[in-house]
């Protein structure tokens, strides 16, 4: 609707400032003027539908209270068609409704909504008592089952419906269900028959409300076509004892028929106008009246409806019960004719059209002039900036002789920059105007259009109009969402004199004087203290512990009416000294701010219904830590922040606001006696997917919410639905905030979270490190859509795989038949949907301790980014599937389980840097050729390894470990290592100093000639040269473990040499001391910055060349 008045408006108001088009221009000011009257009919229909749901709420909120009240003595259960009861009650209304009776209004048929029964022990046993007095034998012995049966033939279900006409006859249903029916005598004195009149025809009963209804759905423009359309049906249990025909149309009194308890009319009494019906019901519909209210007893409440032959122009009719009932519900579509839309595309397309304009997004001087096509600001006098996006005016000031302004269609929130002009027009209609307050001086305007807008402050509103813009003629004020819009018109008028249109309707002087009277009313003067003063003449006697006033004001005839509500600016005042307060009520009034209730620290309830409170942090609401009840329903809340130290809270209703995030409820988790809130009518309540689930799963305590119980069973569901869930809530919960833009690290380990759901890309864009150790995570799950991270530690979970894992099916490995090697097994194995690349950004890994047993299921080929890998602690038996890292410079696979290094387990590894396989069972040291770039290799721990000459491929290795391997025992490793590593410089953690070196040169190049001397001499065998070595008892150790983050540049070789790109560990074991117990060991920097331990395996000096010869000379 909103679309259409826009679309409508703009091309009126590009044809009226052309002075031309007047066919077109009339043309789309007529559809424009018939669609606002469809938006004042929908307005309309929904005030109607909005007055009876909430009156609807109201009987069921009074039931409630009487349950409440009673201590359970009345009570009211709700049927359904499985009872027996509801069975009886329902055919019972059927078989008492005629359509016939109801020809005159188009109505059909009857449908029921609801049966409540009611359970009144004090009526009850009222009748109980009363009967049995009446048919007791002469002996004074009552015996209902066996004796005096007949009684029961005079036991009949009457029904009675409430008469608007009766004084305070809107009250009176709610005052029958708990105290029953007025005395007879009461009847008379409020003019009506000495007696309960009931009757067994539903179109009887209900006669006089449909009477009233309809008279005053008559001086309705939009009503229903049935206003009597909904109604609440009263079904009693009556003994009719002694019973006659009312002898004429006289008023019914007990004086009139002595010693008779019941007089009935026929319908052609009750109805003497009524022509000739044909059906045969009408004669045995009677209306009923009995002289002693103790004998009829309330039983049952029908709600029902009245199907009429043609359907509710309202959309709402429909909803009152799935309101009531708070079923999720959508609104229909606005009822209209076909053709309507094809009827605003025709006017909108008829000749001639408007040239297009260009859109502007900001306003500048020179696109002022472009678009008025004059030379000077000063020669413009009427400017249209209509549909643009345009925020702020401005250049506006510089226009000194603007007459005429339209910006309707943008997005203004306020008009600083028109004061002090000289506008004699402004339209400002479609915009985004939340206050007026910034318009000064405006002395000269008299045409002023803000419909469409924001604007709901009253009386600020008004103050400023009345202030500034004095001369104003004509005001379009339609459309906004006022405070109080009851006598809104009037209230305008009488702050505006000038006024000649408002809201398109002519001024008249009726209006102005009633006008006059109101703005009277608002102020207090003498006259208005005579006139609304009340004097009585006795004290009333009554036991209340209530005040005289307060006593005054509930019982006395003379009690004071209801002060002004047009004032849309109340506030609190002097509340504090009242330091005993224990309960506040304070609805329906206009308070836009909690303050001065800091100090009522002995306060257990508090109600603010349907006012205007925003918010409630720094109200002082905070000090009422013994506050039990909260009520701010029909507010405007956005934020529960306040209510947290409410450790006393147990019932929190906050219906009917503008809460819009469920992560306000996090408020409420240190309130550990809540135990019932409302939410319902908050816009989180349709818009998150599984709110109730939420609620329950983060408020343990709850036992009701939005006003259902909760179940066992929704605390199963709410658990394994949101139970060790990673999402931006629980981050929010975390944080304290969410502001997800600006969470760069991310820590919770130990939190048993087992999926993760951080929902898009973008919302947590700068999101770097997340460290999710100690949790129940299989895969990587929502973690693949954070597109920065770098850095992720997933060390104790149960990782299986990057992506979760499908059902399992058996995995038949394709074999190639050219080359029946590895690597074309894992060429074939891999499709290119299951090696699509994700987390590009991601360059350090941690799955340590994950019982992997298999890499290649990890897929992690996928993060090609990756530069350090460390998936220590697992149950590795082979190393592959790392054919996709290229760019890995460091893999951590200590204490696994693996055995052989493979021809294509670092295939594709070029320029990996460092490698830790310690703690393994690796015996052959083949296939490490392809290693071109490594220069740290950590092999400690392992079995028998042999052939350390494979490492000669190895050119730049700069750092080995073989500590704790028998390899390590043989006294020469070191120096073999040294000769045939040229660039290395640390051997099991202890720096390689050039006079070892050199030896090691001298010793190897002197055991080359020998060999060469002994292979040319013939028919001389060759032999060992054995040399004794006295070995010291020795302690080994390992090379250093590597258990936490690390942080690498890319440096040239020779600056690694130095120590540069070296990893640096920054956490241990649990024990403080490392894998190896290396907590006394004492560590001394080494070469290039590194650290060495100096209880590592001693260097045994290799012989001298004169020991060497002597040893010869001893063989010989």
């Amino acid at each position: 609707m909103y679309a259409i008045l826009y679309t409508l408006q703009a091309k009126a108001q590009k044809l009226e400032e052309t002075g031309g088009f007047v066919a077109k221009h009339t043309c789309l000011k007529e559809r424009i003027r018939k669609w606002e009257r469809k938006c004042h009919e929908i307005e309309c229909y929904y005030n109607e539908a909005a007055a009876r749901i909430k009156k609807s709420a109201d009987v069921i909120v009074n039931r409630m209270l009487i349950e409440l009240e009673s201590g359970g003595n009345v009570r009211f259960e709700e049927g359904s068609p499985t009872d027996i009861w509801f069975s009886s009650c329902h055919d019972l209304v059927l078989s008492r409704f005629c359509a016939s009776d109801y020809k005159d209004h188009n109505v059909s048929g009857i449908k029921i909504h609801r049966i409540i029964r009611i359970h009144n022990r004090m009526l009850r046993t009222r009748f109980d008592d009363i009967l049995s007095s009446i048919v007791d034998d002469p002996d004074g012995e009552y015996y209902p089952c066996n004796r005096n049966t007949g009684y029961r033939k005079l036991l009949e279900y009457l029904f009675w419906m409430q008469d608007p006409q009766l004084s305070n006859g809107a009250n009176e249903p709610g005052h029958l269900l708990e105290e029953g029916f007025l005395e007879a005598q009461t009847y008379s004195d409020l003019g009506r028959d000495g007696a309960v009149s009931l009757s067994n025809s539903l179109s009887l009963a209900d006669r006089h409300r449909i009477e009233h209804l309809t008279k005053n759905g008559k001086n309705s423009d939009y009503s229903d076509s049935c206003p009597f359309r909904y109604g609440q049906l009263v079904i009693s249990k009556v003994y009719l004892g002694k019973s006659v025909k009312a002898l004429d149309d006289r008023q019914i009194s007990k004086s009139s028929y002595p010693k008779i308890d019941a007089v009935f009319k026929p319908r052609k009494m009750c109805i003497s106008n009524e022509g000739d019906t044909l059906c045969e019901c009408s004669a045995r519909q009677c209306e009923w009246y009995l002289f002693d209210n103790r004998l009829v007893l309330p039983e049952y409440v029908v709600e029902f409806e009245y199907v009429t032959k043609f359907r509710s122009k309202s959309p709402f009719s429909y909803f009152n019960d799935m309101l009531l009932d708070n079923r999720e519900c959508r609104l229909p579509a606005v009822p209209h004719a076909d053709d309507d839309k094809s009827a605003d595309d025709d006017i909108i397309n008829m000749e001639p059209q408007c040239k297009p304009r260009p859109r502007l997004i900001a306003l500048t001087e020179e696109l002022v002039l472009k678009l008025a096509n004059v030379d000077s600001m000063s020669s413009i006098t009427s400017l249209n900036l209509h549909g643009n996006a345009l925020s702020k005016l401005k250049p506006i000031h510089s226009l000194h002789n603007l007459k005429r302004l339209v910006v309707s269609g943008n997005e203004l929130t306020k008009l600083d920059e028109l004061s002090n002009m000289c506008i004699e027009y402004l339209d400002v209609s479609f915009n985004k105007l939340c206050t007026l307050d910034g318009l000064k001086n405006v002395h000269k305007l008299k045409f002023l259009d803000l419909s469409w807008n924001k604007l709901c402050n009253t009386r600020e509103d008004l103050s400023i109009l009345r202030k500034h813009v004095p001369n104003l003629l004509i005001l379009d004020t339609r459309h906004n969402n006022w405070q109080k819009p009851e006598n809104l018109r009037l209230r305008i008028i009488g702050r505006l004199k000038s006024l000649t249109l408002l809201d398109g309707s002519c001024v008249s002087e009726t209006e102005a004087t009633g006008a006059l009277r109101i703005a009277a009313g608002s102020r207090i003067s003498h006259l208005s203290l005579l006139t609304h003063t009340r004097t009585d003449n006795n004290k009333p006697r009554s036991l209340s512990l209530l005040t005289t006033p307060h006593i005054l004001e509930k019982i006395s005839r003379s009690k004071p009416e209801k002060m002004n509500e047009h004032d849309s600016h109340w506030f609190l005042k002097g509340l504090e000294n009242c330091l005993k307060l224990h309960e506040l009520y304070l609805d329906n009034n206009c308070l836009s701010k909690l303050e001065g209730i800091g100090k009522l620290i002995q306060l257990r309830r508090l109600s603010l219904d349907s006012n205007y409170i925003s918010t409630l942090e720094n109200t002082g609401i905070q000090f009422l830590t013994g506050l039990s009840y909260l009520s701010l329903e029909n507010n405007k809340i956005v934020s529960l922040a306040g209510v947290q130290k409410l450790m006393s809270l147990v019932e929190l209703y906050v219906g009917n606001n503008i809460l819009n995030s469920v992560r306000e409820i996090f408020f409420l988790k240190t309130l550990p006696n809540l135990v019932i809130i409302d939410l319902y009518g908050n816009p989180v309540v349709h818009e998150m997917d599984n709110y109730r689930l939420f609620i329950i799963y983060h408020l343990k305590t709850l036992k009701a919410l939005d006003g259902l119980a909760i179940e066992a069973t929704e605390g199963s569901i709410a658990k394994d639905t949101f139970g060790g869930r990673l999402t931006p809530d629980f981050v929010a919960e975390k944080l304290g905030h969410s502001n997800f833009e600006d969470v760069r690290e991310l820590d919770l380990p130990n939190s048993a979270i087992r999926i993760v759901d951080l929902g898009l890309n973008d919302t947590f864009l700068n999101l770097r490190s997340v460290n999710l150790e100690h949790n129940n995570l299989t895969s990587f799950s929502g973690l693949i859509h954070l597109p920065n991270l770098r850095v992720l530690c997933l060390n104790h979970n149960h990782i299986e795989c990057i992506m979760p894992r499908s059902k399992p099916q058996q995995n038949k490995r394709v074999v190639s038949t050219i080359n029946n090697n590895r690597a074309g097994d894992f060429f074939n194995n891999n499709s290119t949907d299951s090696m699509t690349p994700v987390m590009e950004s991601l360059e350090v890994l941690h799955l340590g301790y994950n019982n992997i047993k298999d890499m290649a299921a990890l897929q992690l080929g996928r993060l090609t980014s990756l530069k350090a890998l460390f998936l220590q602690g697992n149950e590795i038996l082979k190393v592959e599937g790392l054919e996709g890292l290229h760019d890995l410079r460091e893999l951590v696979l200590d204490r696994n389980k693996i055995k052989n290094i493979f021809e294509t387990s670092f295939m594709n590894q070029w320029n990996l840097q460092e490698l830790h396989i310690e703690e393994n069972r690796i015996r052959d040291l083949s296939n490490l050729h392809c290693l071109e770039h490594l220069q740290r290799l950590y092999l400690g721990s392992n079995r028998e390894i042999s052939e350390l000459e494979k490492l000669d491929s190895l050119v730049n290795m700069i750092e080995i470990s073989l500590v704790n391997n028998p390899a390590a025992r043989r006294h020469l490793h070191r120096p073999l290592l040294v000769f045939r590593l040229k660039q290395l410089m640390v051997i099991d953690g202890i720096p390689v100093n050039e006079e070892e070196r050199t030896k090691a040169e001298l010793y190897y190049m002197d055991q080359q000639q020998v060999n060469m001397v002994e292979g040319t001499l013939p028919g001389i065998s060759q032999y060992k040269t054995q040399v004794p070595v006295k070995v010291t008892t020795m302690h080994l150790g390992s090379s250093p473990i590597w258990n936490g983050g690390a942080i690498y540049d890319e440096n040239t070789p020779e600056s690694l040499q130095r120590g540069g790109g070296r990893r640096r560990g920054n956490s241990k074991t649990d024990n403080g001391t490392g894998v190896l117990n290396r907590g006394n060991t004492i560590v001394a920097p080494g070469y290039g910055g590194m650290r060495h331990y100096l209880n590592q395996i001693p260097y045994v000096t290799p012989p001298s060349q004169s020991e060497i010869n002597q040893a010869k000379n001893n063989k010989r």
